[in-house]
């Protein structure tokens, strides 16, 4: 699966810099990559078990595989550190946005855009490494949150930019490390927002022509957020909630009572969702748009979503803003951050203190959960995954176990298949 979709994968990992001797290294830098990636996606949990679940007969053959060359062993995981700390991240960071960007020029995903037009891209912001509260060479830059009980902690947290799918797919387009050694004085810490403005001139030229729609959460809801959108050539669906905009949610309060005509009730799975909008709402000198979408659950609970467009409202797009738009902002921290926080992924461990290899083991992260994607889509998704494995962990361990043990039976044969073109659809419904 993975040659069929990404068959320059290897090479865009030969292309990483490489600032070793190369008459001392017994590994090439492909090889510490995939090593990394196979901790990750093989659910290790921590680099120390790279020298005791993938160094095996098997292991060793199979990564020989990928790499297109002969390794003597898999490496240990401090040998894949050591490298690490000498890569510039930025570098890195190109390989997941080469493997997305191969997606969409292969028109794989054209059938998850919004209203036919436009792929989805959720901002979000998570902690990916907590150093506890003991100051260190490892703490400088981190971030800082004290307890109730006066202790400082230490954190390293992520701006992380996603394409999502209504089927569940969080596919990582560019990640933003939080950090404080620009900050303009001690008292004042990096954040979101200004994490979020160096990530999105990035995100533009690392996917140029491609239509996209930003679903972001109400602390976007302001001239910084609707800005960052416009520079970057992009439409978005903000939440809005009520202290975020007053005037605009004050506005469109009273204008939904006036117009009637912006209504739409549909009935989807047993459950009546209610649409009002109203379009070119003043707010400075922009003109903005507000779809609401009310409904009442199975349990009797109800609900109701807010959000403020740039996208002309309709009765005819209205349902698949809200339910194809909108409430799929989610699936960052559900698909995204939690799978890879509590999905076997630990995204939390410290795989790497020294702070450069920790950010080149999280971009590594991302190159993982990918790449299982792609194989849980290849196995029919999440569902028949379930259903045959018992739990996306479990198709992770027969990976493992695939990989560790069973040895390619005739390696030429498998070469000559990869090699025929065929064609690979994933699964929109």
């Amino acid at each position: 699966m993975t040659w069929r979709l990404f068959p320059r994968l290897t090479q865009w990992l030969r292309a990483l810099p490489d600032r070793r001797d190369p008459d001392g290294c017994d590994y090439s830098n492909a090889a510490l990559a995939w090593t990394a990636i196979l901790m990750y996606g093989g659910r290790l949990g921590a680099r120390r078990q790279i020298k005791y679940l993938l160094d095996t007969d098997g292991g060793r053959a199979r990564l020989g595989e990928l790499c297109v060359e002969a390794v003597p062993a898999v490496p240990h995981g401090d040998t894949v550190d050591d490298y690490f700390v000498s890569v510039d991240p930025a570098t890195l960071q190109a390989v997941p946005q080469a493997m997305v960007r191969a997606l969409l020029e292969a028109r794989r995903l054209e059938a998850f855009r919004l209203l036919d037009r436009y792929y989805l891209v959720t901002m979000d912001l998570s902690g990916h490494l907590y150093l506890g509260d003991t100051p260190s060479e490892f703490t400088v830059g981190c971030l800082t949150q004290t307890t109730e009980e006066g202790r400082t902690l230490y954190y390293r947290p992520v701006c992380e930019a996603k394409l999502v799918t209504r089927t569940g797919l969080a596919l990582s387009l560019g990640s933003e490390f939080v950090e404080n050694f620009d900050a303009p004085s001690p008292d004042v810490q990096d954040s979101e927002l200004p994490a979020a403005e160096r990530l999105f001139p990035r995100l533009k030229k690392a996917f140029p022509g491609f239509a996209f729609c930003a679903l972001l959460d109400a602390r976007y809801c302001n001239e910084t957020g609707f800005s960052l959108c416009e520079k970057n050539d992009w439409r978005f669906l903000i939440t809005l909630k009520e202290g975020s905009l007053p005037s605009v949610w004050k506005e469109f309060q009273t204008l939904r009572r006036l117009t009637p005509e912006n209504r739409l009730t549909a009935l989807s799975n047993g459950i009546r969702y209610e649409y009002a909008w109203v379009n070119d709402i003043a707010y400075g000198k922009r003109k903005l748009n507000v779809l609401e979408c009310r409904w009442t659950d199975k349990d009797g609970k109800p609900h109701c979503f807010a959000w403020v467009t740039d996208i002309l409202i309709t009765a005819k797009n209205c349902e698949p803003l809200s339910q194809e738009g909108g409430r799929q902002r989610w699936r960052t921290e559900n698909e995204g951050f939690r799978a890879q926080k509590h999905g076997g992924f630990e995204m939390e461990h410290a795989y790497a203190k020294r702070p450069t290899s920790a950010k080149n083991f999280y971009l590594l992260l991302q190159v993982a959960h990918i790449l299982s994607q792609m194989l849980e889509v290849y196995c029919r998704g999440k569902r028949q995954v379930k259903h045959a494995f018992g739990s996306l962990r479990n198709l992770a361990r027969a990976f493992l176990e695939s990989f560790r043990r069973d040895p390619i039976p005739d390696p030429d044969a498998l070469r000559q298949f990869l090699d025929e073109p065929i064609q690979i659809r994933l699964n929109s419904s």
